[in-house]
């Protein structure tokens, strides 16, 4: 038997109820409880819906649900990892490689007509306002997934990562060139191009990571939403 629309509303209060509230844990455990369910209705069809899944939630054991929540976060950051992987390899050698040359060849140009900055200090300032640009830029991708902004765990940790990650690069690049420069040599535009061009890149890739999180939590919630 199918479960309705009402019964699945039933089945998501208990899951709140137990302390799951992330979007994507909660759909992980409907998934599985969901099923169950049905199976248990099916079987005896005069049980009540509260019952069912009562003894769904006492099958996991003294640990409940969690044991899906683990299950989760494991299976998911091994694929986030390998989407990852998947998206940054696009940019180096497949089909986005000539979005990649193309910033750099940008960069190199810029940083010819540019270099040198008369201190360190200053291109420090020029990855730090690079770097503000990418987040911006990110944030927008973010703000299009309101639907999950306060609910989704994923796109919310990635959305996290990518702030990390600028002040990282914004930290040590400009370390790097503010030593390099004011240890009296000078900055080449290559190394200026690289930089920026990473900073550059790890925008664009969480911005991608950013939207198959979204998309792949939107079709497991869908499953449900219009069942």
């Amino acid at each position: 038997m199918k479960l309705t629309q009402d019964q699945i509303t039933e089945i998501k209060k208990f899951i709140h109820s137990r302390g799951f509230t992330h979007i994507e844990i909660e759909m992980e455990i409907l998934d599985h409880v969901a099923s169950a369910v049905e199976v248990k209705l099916e079987e005896n069809p005069d049980k009540s819906l509260t019952k069912a899944i009562h003894e769904v939630h006492s099958s996991f054991g003294v640990l409940g649900f969690s044991v899906l929540e683990d299950e989760f976060n494991k299976s998911f950051r091994k694929l986030s990892g390998k989407t990852f992987v998947d998206i940054l390899f696009s940019y180096i050698y497949q089909k986005n490689a000539l979005i990649t040359l193309s910033i750099f060849i940008a960069f190199f140009l810029l940083g010819n007509r540019i270099l040198p900055f008369e201190n360190g200090f200053l291109y420090q300032i020029f990855y730090y306002a690079l770097g503000v640009v990418t987040v911006t830029f990110n944030l927008s991708t973010f703000r299009k997934m309101n639907k999950w902004s306060k609910r989704s765990l994923v796109v919310s940790s990635f959305s996290g990562y990518v702030a990390f990650a600028f002040l990282i690069f914004g930290q040590f690049f400009g370390s790097v060139t503010k030593i390099e420069v004011d240890s009296g040599m000078e900055m080449s535009s290559a190394l200026f191009s690289l930089f920026s061009t990473i900073i550059i890149l790890n925008a664009l890739i969480f911005s991608n990571l950013l939207k198959w999180a979204f998309n792949w939590t939107n079709e497991r919630y869908l499953k449900y939403a219009t069942h």
